[in-house]
């Protein structure tokens, strides 16, 4: 998961509150970078930091030369975090609807989350929106990405992961330094979430590693059914939500389709082992916050495939044909996605 600053610096003089705590939050992440080769160079990684710090410098090179992705002044630089996290995102929606809550900002617009860089700011907003009714679901975000206008540091939290991970994870965040579309969420995290599983796939084929080939088919089957149960659960709750009825009963029945979705994962690990996964992920609280963020990296992931492949693979074809979705109305949009699910 990643979270795009907000690029409110500009802001920061005159206002204070969150833009003031985003300043200085993105101000010290900024001031603690320290060159990738000099970090190499000096005895401070484990292990395996070491062999994914430089791992991700060459998967760098292979996004700009067979992307199309842009590298140039882009994680050449590390910063140690004291957590697994390098912000904390919160997701926010009505009790009885799926419509999130967005915040909106400066030059970029609206948002379908907002990130704080300490736990106990976040927490405090958390409970300022469960006052006002909302359901709320905070995660950690692993990576900063601040859409190609300042030099984002690789973090160690992004180091955690194996190959197949940070690959992923890096193709992702570059994604959103070659495109952003102001104010939609959605667009921005699906075309991100296509164009690196494509990556993913084109790098391996390139490196001719049928183990890493074998392990990516496994977690993409495990993805794919994971997707399937969230997204039944969710047409459940979408039909409960239209039913027109009374408060108490809408939650009971919710909790009903909460624990079905438990117990459907459930089974569904027992077999398929690459499902454990997604353990921490159903730990949650599965309200309509956290259901929708699944809906924002995947739901348009059909709609960019589909344009990759009309435009035979080619990359630069492909850019061109997301300017022109991105110009198109979101209705019409959302409907082309739709006619490719059904």
């Amino acid at each position: 998961m990643k979270y795009a600053l907000l690029l409110v610096l500009l802001l920061s003089g005159c206002q204070i509150g969150y833009y003031g705590h985003i300043a200085r939050g993105h101000l010290s992440l900024m001031a603690d970078r320290q060159p990738v080769v000099e970090v190499l160079e000096a005895d401070t990684l484990t292990g395996h930091q070491r062999q994914q710090l430089l791992l991700s410098q060459q998967l760098l090179v292979f996004a700009g030369q067979r992307l199309d992705l842009p590298v140039k002044n882009v994680y050449r630089d590390y910063v140690s975090l004291p957590e697994d996290w390098v912000v904390w995102n919160l997701f926010a929606a009505p009790e009885f609807s799926f419509e999130p809550h967005r915040w909106c900002y400066p030059l970029i617009g609206c948002a379908g989350y907002r990130g704080y860089f300490t736990v106990a700011r976040a927490e405090r907003e958390q409970s300022r929106l469960q006052d006002r009714g909302l359901q709320v679901y905070g995660a950690g975000a692993i990576a900063y990405s601040t859409l190609g206008w300042f030099r984002d540091p690789l973090t160690s939290a992004m180091l955690q992961g194996d190959d197949l991970w940070l690959a992923e994870l890096l193709f992702h965040e570059l994604v959103h330094r070659r495109f952003y579309l102001k104010g939609d969420t959605r667009f921005n995290e699906s075309l991100a979430t296509a164009v690196a599983r494509e990556g993913v796939r084109r790098w391996l084929a390139a490196e001719g590693d049928p183990v890493r080939v074998a392990v990516l088919a496994q977690r993409d089957q495990a993805q794919q059914t994971f997707l399937a149960l969230v997204a039944a659960a969710r047409k459940e709750l979408e039909q409960l939500y239209q039913a027109g009825l009374a408060a108490p009963e809408m939650r009971r029945a919710r909790e009903q389709i909460i624990a079905d979705l438990r117990r459907r994962y459930a089974d569904a690990g027992a077999a398929l082992p690459a499902l454990a996964g997604y353990a921490d992920w159903f730990a949650g609280p599965l309200n309509n916050a956290q259901l929708n963020m699944v809906s924002d990296y995947h739901d348009q992931v059909p709609l960019f495939d589909a344009t990759l492949l009309a435009c035979g693979g080619d990359w630069r074809c492909f850019w061109r044909d997301v300017e022109r979705l991105a110009k198109l109305p979101a209705a019409e949009r959302a409907l082309l996605n739709r006619n490719l699910h059904d």
